[in-house]
């Protein structure tokens, strides 16, 4: 009996501390009221799909309770709880397309600030770009055309992309020979490929140019060369020259022509018109010159009416091939014929 007594009076005790505990805390939080709630069985759908929560919405007073967080996570926003003072916090999310969007403004604007640094630094840089280009093309000239039938020549360009002056130095003291046995058809197209890999970089450049002889030795073959609108070269010789002077280049050029067999030329006539004479001995030089085909002869005597030509250019000029000491003729030049070659 003694035992169920104090059970009693212990539960007794208990249940007092639990009503103490909630009147407790029913005063710490405010007012309390009690509220009928109906729970209907009520569906929430966002866009159509039906959303899943712990706790079921319920009607009080014709008005509907949802949980607020699971309202958050539909309406992607933020929720905190302040236990401390009570206060439900609810704010927007960071949208992920607004994030992007910034992002990519970002990486535009970071772009934008590469090419304005960019463009400030070509603007800087225009003032020096037409030198320094010549500068290396200057270097690719002098590794591709710095020998030409042996004879070492050193290019210097100046100028602007427009106008390009080209010097082409070297000794006449030691390469006079070499020099001396080009024709105007090996300079003209010396000159020509020159000028077309100037054109390659710079194709609006008008050029002009000159060889010099940096041995100091005097010469009279020398040139100056222009090309023309299209890029096509042409010689101008850098002296005044007479008959008698021209005679003289001629006999340089032209006495050994032909490997083993030498000729003398003789020019008659102006300016206006010239006649050349190439003279062979020809009981010497028979078998040798019989053995030459009309070709060989052929562009011997055009090449050196192409000397005459670049000297006295508006000059009417045929040529003969004598046998020496004879009037006896081997060949006749006429460029203003249809025939221009003969034989004899």
């Amino acid at each position: 009996m003694i035992g169920k007594t104090v059970r009693k009076v212990a539960l007794l005790i208990l249940v007092v501390l639990m009503l103490l505990s909630i009147a407790s805390i029913g005063s710490a939080s405010g007012t309390k009221k009690t509220l009928e709630a109906w729970y209907m069985n009520i569906k929430i759908k966002s866009n159509g799909q039906e959303v899943y929560t712990d706790t079921a919405p319920f009607i009080v007073d014709g008005i509907t309770y949802v949980p607020v967080r699971m309202m958050a996570n539909i309406f992607n926003k933020n929720i905190d709880w302040d236990p401390v003072n009570y206060i439900i916090s609810v704010t927007d999310k960071p949208d992920p397309n607004i994030s992007s969007l910034t992002m990519q403004l970002y990486m535009k604007d970071n772009e934008i600030k590469n090419l304005e640094a960019r463009i400030k630094e070509l603007e800087e840089s225009k003032s020096t770009s037409s030198a320094t280009d010549i500068d290396s093309l200057e270097d690719e000239l002098n590794d591709y055309y710095d020998e030409y039938k042996g004879i070492d020549f050193d290019i210097t360009l100046s100028g602007t992309k427009t106008k390009v002056t080209v010097k082409i130095e070297f000794s006449m003291k030691k390469y006079k020979t070499k020099w001396n046995s080009l024709t105007t058809k090996n300079i003209t197209s010396y000159l020509q490929d020159i000028c077309d890999d100037i054109r390659d970089v710079f194709p609006k450049a008008s050029i002009t140019g000159y060889f010099k002889d940096n041995s100091g030795t005097t010469s009279s073959k020398m040139y100056q060369f222009s090309t023309s609108s299209k890029g096509v070269v042409s010689l101008d010789s850098d002296y005044d020259v007479d008959i008698g002077d021209l005679e003289d280049d001629l006999n340089d050029l032209f006495y050994d022509y032909f490997s083993g067999i030498i000729v003398s030329i003789e020019l008659e006539g102006d300016e206006e018109d010239i006649t050349y004479n190439v003279y062979v001995d020809y009981d010497k030089y028979k078998s040798k010159w019989d053995a030459l085909t009309n070709k060989q002869i052929e562009y011997f005597m055009e090449d050196i009416c192409y000397e005459i030509e670049d000297v006295f250019e508006d000059a009417y000029i045929i040529g003969y091939v004598y046998k020496s000491g004879t009037t006896s003729k081997l060949a006749k030049y006429d460029p203003s014929k249809s025939t221009k070659f003969t034989r004899y």
